[in-house]
């Protein structure tokens, strides 16, 4: 069986979970697959984003944020409550916070693959997966920590429903980035990064690369259209 040669730094022997497939093809076919992927997650994105602009700008009965409501003439929540004030808006710096854990996460992802790449070593590049990771999990507790600092419910208007729907969605990519990255580090624990073997996290990378930049659109929405 001959194999060709790849160009791309990658070992020319076969994967060894796929009779005669090289580990290049493996590799772009699950790029193909990753870019798919993300192609869903940003319509899904411009979904949110429509709907966020859409609804504050058609502020039906003035319930964005209920601007004209007062004790005088109260508007009604979501449960047939009286709402005599207008809805204050989230502290948007707990929200930039988790941004910011989420950047130095995908950075430190990011990182992981220049290292095996260099093969710099098991030790290096589990290290700084387990620095990715508990990035993520600072910006879980802090996402989970913001649900119980607002200072409105779900019910009060289409702002508070929107913006605590933006950070489930934020939480929810976090989960999912996070259990990435127990996987990176378990694997660079393992020392299967070793040898060249740095494809799969070429894809982590760019993963974790638009979940940051996903995450900052939200963050952005959020704090400058409230």
């Amino acid at each position: 069986m001959t194999v060709t040669t790849l160009d791309e730094g990658f070992p020319a022997e076969p994967h060894p979970e796929a009779h005669g497939e090289s580990v290049g093809d493996r590799h772009r076919k699950e790029q193909i697959a990753l870019w798919l992927f993300i192609a869903g997650d940003a319509v899904l994105l411009v979904l949110e984003v429509f709907t966020w602009i859409y609804t504050r700008a058609l502020n039906t009965d003035g319930m964005w944020r209920g601007a004209a409501c007062t004790a005088a003439n109260p508007c009604t929540d979501g449960l047939g409550n009286p709402l005599t004030h207008e809805v204050a808006k989230a502290n948007p710096w707990y929200s930039v916070g988790v941004l910011a854990l989420v950047v130095v996460a995908a950075a430190l992802l990011a990182s992981t693959e220049r290292s095996a790449r260099r093969r710099s070593g098991q030790r290096v590049v589990s290290n700084t997966a387990a620095m990715a990771l508990a990035a993520l999990l600072a910006g879980i507790a802090l996402q989970c920590y913001q649900f119980t600092a607002l200072p409105f419910s779900t019910i009060d208007g289409t702002y508070a429903s929107s913006f605590e729907f933006f950070m489930g969605s934020t939480l929810a990519h976090l989960f999912v980035l996070g259990l990435v990255a127990v996987g990176v580090w378990n694997r660079a624990r393992l020392g299967r990064y070793g040898d060249g073997h740095w494809q799969q996290l070429r894809l982590i990378r760019i993963f974790g690369v638009w979940i940051a930049a996903s995450i900052a659109v939200l963050v952005f929405v959020m704090s400058v259209f409230s």
